[in-house]
């Protein structure tokens, strides 16, 4: 085999140089034609997943805005942004190229009312804080009793052992569908806890302990006195281990 020069390396090494510089030079032209040509700009940003909020807050949230160059934006950015807001739960924003937004959004759903000094806490299953109200929502169960004075919209109140303990109420009876039949929960005492369902029957569930048996229990209760018809007017949790239904004509 033909042994190579020194010239003949050296010649090689200057093409491949070349090509090196060929390509750099092309990758910035073209990196250069990208980001000031209107190829790229931005014409339509299509939001889906929202309920509550509206397209126009949420692109307005996002700070992505039509006419912007599409490489240009920081889409990590514009999920910061939007997850700043109490109501998004998560986001995800992706290019379409070459002029398109997609900005997919899971919100946060109001799931109860905390009674306040002055407002009314829009609540979900978490604990964090979405709006607040001056005046009572009839499809959302109020719960009384529970601090949360100076606390502000988008911060969760979830977050001490004795307020974790009333969401574990919160959260079975979501699970189980009572949550949705209560009018109105006093927590003021987590050892004498009191419920109004929709229907009027009052219940004294008594202690927050053993939270998801007595739920369960609960649950089943209610399931009867639906069944076999019965005007019930309290159901008695608070007096031992055997739950006492009193009806209305007792």
């Amino acid at each position: 085999m033909r042994k190579i020069s020194r010239v003949e390396r050296k010649k090689r090494r200057r093409r491949l140089y070349f090509r090196i510089f060929l390509l750099a030079l092309s990758i910035c032209f073209v990196i250069i034609l990208v980001l000031n040509t209107d190829l790229f700009v931005i014409n339509n940003i299509e939001v889906i997943g929202n309920d509550k909020l509206s397209k126009e807050n949420i692109v307005l949230g996002s700070s992505i805005k039509v006419g912007d160059n599409i490489f240009k934006i920081s889409t990590k950015e514009g999920e910061n942004n939007l997850k700043s807001l109490a109501y998004i739960k998560d986001v995800k924003i992706k290019r379409k190229l070459p002029k398109e937004i997609l900005i997919e959004v899971v919100e946060r759903k109001e799931l109860l009312q905390i009674k306040n000094i002055s407002s009314l806490a829009l609540v979900d299953e978490e604990g964090y804080i979405l709006d607040l109200k001056s005046h009572e929502d009839e499809n959302l169960p109020l719960i009384n009793g529970l601090n949360i004075d100076n606390k502000k919209i988008g911060e969760n109140i979830n977050v001490t052992e004795d307020m974790k303990l009333n969401f574990e109420f919160i959260k079975e009876g979501h699970a189980l569908g009572l949550l949705q039949k209560m009018k109105e929960v006093d927590m003021a005492d987590n050892d004498n806890i009191n419920i109004e369902l929709n229907n009027g029957i009052l219940i004294a569930f008594g202690d927050i302990n053993n939270v998801k048996y007595k739920m369960s229990l609960l649950n089943e209760i209610i399931k009867d006195i639906n069944r076999k018809g019965l005007s019930c007017k309290m159901i008695l949790m608070d007096r031992g281990e055997n739950p006492i239904i009193v009806l209305n004509e007792e």
